[in-house]
């Protein structure tokens, strides 16, 4: 069972925390090149805190552990760009990112009414890749050798979920 969470909109006192999170090659490794530079603290303001769709924290045990959103909204074609960082290490692997991405994912779909949510990630991240693979994403292409990583060129992977894909699966109800 994941750890509990509340997704909420960000606050100026997780801002620190989320460039705590950015200082750390762990978490910044896989996620895009601005965030291989180190990022400064009024570069996290601007991005935490700056005008976004729908951009939430991720408050779990009861602390700020990371940031989601749906970014990039498309009115016309009723579409979005998913993302999520988990900073707090402590926290991988015990299922929270995939439980914050459901809910994220019924936010956008049911909430919010997109058709699509857009997604990608880098190769090597296969933590990402089966996140995506549980709630339904599906690889749609491949963009090769886009990103400098740990010594060697990678791909990225192109992802989209269709609401109705979504709705099959039976995802509304976990929500």
């Amino acid at each position: 069972m994941s750890p509990s969470f509340v997704l909420h909109p960000p606050l100026y006192a997780d801002v620190l925390t989320y460039t705590w999170f950015m200082a750390d090659p762990e978490v910044t490794v896989w996620l895009d090149d601005r965030c291989q530079r180190p990022v400064l603290f009024h570069h996290a303001l601007a991005f935490v805190l700056g005008e976004a769709w729908c951009r939430l924290a991720i408050k779990c045990e009861g602390r700020f552990v990371g940031l989601c959103g749906l970014e990039d909204y498309d009115p016309a074609n009723a579409r979005a760009h998913f993302f999520i960082v988990l900073g707090d290490r402590a926290l991988w692997s015990r299922g929270l990112g995939t439980a914050v991405t459901q809910a994220l994912l019924t936010i956008g779909f049911r909430d919010l009414g997109l058709r699509r949510i857009d997604s990608n990630l880098l190769a090597p991240n296969h933590a990402s890749r089966r996140l995506h693979a549980r709630v339904g994403f599906v690889e749609e292409g491949c963009q090769r050798q886009v990103a400098w990583r740990r010594g060697a060129w990678v791909d990225r992977i192109l992802l989209g979920l269709l609401r109705e894909d979504w709705l099959r699966q039976g995802a509304a109800s976990a929500g």
